[in-house]
């Protein structure tokens, strides 16, 4: 008998149990058990809880998201067409019925999986090696595991956030559970002040005002179909999203042209052949990024000449260490608001969406981001930059997430009514709160394992501060997240394969990127384990790390 604990049961665990039924026997003479510890819905984890508003939706196209077995047997897209039909046609659907479709796959492969499969609903509290195995401590007792895989997404209530606002309204972060939003906490008419303007953000905006009935009417004008906000006298007053910056995220671009399409498939060879002679020629010394933005810049160049832009190099590379869109001209005399230019930048980027406005910096940064965002994964991950080129990295990740990730069109024209309304309005954030106003934390902890970079950072779980305590598990400084090998397979504290001991998403960004993501396949850890196991299982040789690379 083997055993095998599963700390978290969200997605990820989902995507990598998935494979492993895959890849295992329909007969199992040897025996294998696997138990997922959390205390949300298995499957569908703390974030996708099928118990939360429906005026909540999904930030990416529905089509991406497949839990069949084999893949493609059971997509989402299926699913939501038999099960949940009045969202069918949806491109992003509530956030609750994915988490339904996620529960109900979850529930499927613990009936049919040729292993036994147990959801153990309590947070485990240590997991602490004995011997060759592990005891996994919870609410439930203790018990000895074989392996054990860390796949704790964004965490559970009591860990660390990093994100503390002491006198907010929310103590813990407001993912998948929204009641400090509710009337008797935010009555009408009050003044909001949310720490956060991302996508995060957006949820608490839309619960204040489309959750408290709140309906839109759609207008036409500019050629175009934009929205107009019918409140219900529930809503707050004013509700004000402040950042460090200010500047919004800018929605996704629905329809992309052909000719942009075609010439961003034209440099996924040159990144991933940048990335091959990256791990190739790796001296352990830090690696230089220089190349890669070369790539991406002449790309985003390439594309401002297709679509008649005439914007220039210079420009681009300082929308990408600045992050200021650079499409509003600011008349200082006007002395436009903070919310003015938030509005301004939101609404030009959708007139460059829907081909009425020539595109700009950030529009052309975020299709290229956003296209070439696979190969950049695969290209950088478990690089160990140098000093510089990881700062820079850093950076720039960090703007091209706001320009490439935001919202879908429906959700900006939302906001953008909200601002015409004058209900909603966008600032920095200030260093003395107002008495008068309700403070919101809407910043979501971040991705990783610690509150901050190391070696300054602390384990935002027990679990995890066992672990490094003991050497079980090493983040390298400058980084959040745990180092992998690319079967998911942890390095300890010597840089050694932890070979029992697994991790997968989250707990993992900083050396792999990209794992808020309901794509199962844009990574291939969870796969690789899969394999791992059912290979180990067999009793047949592990070679197969070598095809997948190399470890750090």
């Amino acid at each position: 008998m083997t055993r095998i604990a599963f700390i978290g049961g969200g997605p990820k665990a989902l995507f990598a149990l998935l494979e492993l039924e895959n890849n295992s026997s329909t007969e199992d003479p040897a025996g294998l058990r696997i138990d997922v510890y959390d205390p949300y819905p298995a499957g569908a984890g703390r974030v996708w809880q099928s118990t939360q508003p429906l005026a909540l939706r999904l930030n990416v196209s529905a089509r991406i998201l497949d839990s069949g077995s084999p893949p493609g047997s059971g997509s989402f897209t299926e699913w939501v067409s038999r099960a949940e039909p009045h969202y069918g046609n949806e491109v992003y659907p509530p956030r609750a019925i994915v988490g339904k479709y996620l529960q109900e796959q979850f529930g499927r492969l613990s009936q049919m999986a040729p292993f036994a499969l147990t959801h153990i609903p309590v947070r485990a509290t240590a997991v602490v090696r004995t011997g060759d195995q592990w005891e996994v401590s919870s609410q439930a007792g203790t018990c000895f595991y074989d392996e054990v895989v860390l796949a704790t997404g964004h965490g559970l209530p009591g860990d660390r956030s990093g994100t503390e606002l002491p006198w907010a309204c929310n103590q813990a972060p407001l993912i998948g559970q929204y009641l400090a939003l509710e009337e008797e906490t935010i009555p009408a008419k009050s003044h909001v002040l949310i720490r956060g303007a991302a996508l995060t953000a957006y949820d608490v905006v839309l619960l204040l005002t489309e959750g408290r009935g709140g309906q839109w009417e759609e207008t036409e004008k500019n050629g175009g179909v934009w929205l107009r906000y019918v409140p219900t006298g529930r809503e707050p007053a004013k509700i004000t999203m402040a950042s460090g910056s200010a500047l919004p995220m800018l929605p996704k671009s629905e329809h992309l042209p052909e000719p942009i399409r075609s010439c961003i498939d034209s440099y996924r060879q040159p990144l991933r052949e940048w990335g091959s002679s990256l791990a190739s020629n790796s001296s352990g010394t830090g690696e230089k990024s220089t190349n890669m933005w070369r790539i991406l810049l002449a790309c985003a160049l390439e594309c401002a000449q297709l679509m008649g832009s005439p914007v220039t190099p210079l420009a681009l590379w300082r929308t990408a260490l600045t992050g200021d869109p650079g499409n509003i001209r600011h008349d200082e005399s006007a002395r436009q608001t903070h919310t003015d230019s938030a509005a301004n930048s939101i609404r030009h980027s959708i007139a460059v969406n829907r081909h009425r406005a020539r595109p700009d910096t950030s529009w052309l940064w975020a299709r290229v981001w956003s296209g070439l965002y696979p190969e950049v994964v695969q290209a950088v991950s478990r690089v160990s930059w140098s000093p510089a080129s990881s700062r820079m990295f850093q950076r720039i990740s960090k703007h091209f997430e706001r320009l490439s990730f935001g919202p879908p069109e429906l959700t900006a024209l939302k906001m953008l009514a909200l601002f015409d309304a004058g209900l909603l309005e966008q600032d920095r954030f200030p260093e003395s709160p107002p008495l008068n106003a309700i403070l919101v934390n809407a910043v979501t902890p971040p991705a990783g394992v610690l509150t901050s970079a190391a070696p300054e950072g602390q384990a935002m779980s027990p679990v995890i501060g066992g672990l490094l305590a003991a050497g079980e598990i090493t983040v390298r400084p400058g980084e959040r997240g745990l180092l992998t090998d690319v079967d998911g397979t942890c390095l300890d504290v010597h840089g050694h394969r932890n070979e029992s001991l697994a991790a997968l998403g989250r707990p993992t960004e900083g050396p792999t990127l990209g794992h808020d993501t309901l794509n199962r396949t844009l990574h291939t850890e969870h796969r690789a384990w899969a394999q791992r196991i059912a290979r180990l299982r067999a009793h047949e040789p592990l070679e197969f790390i070598e095809q997948l690379g190399k470890g750090p």
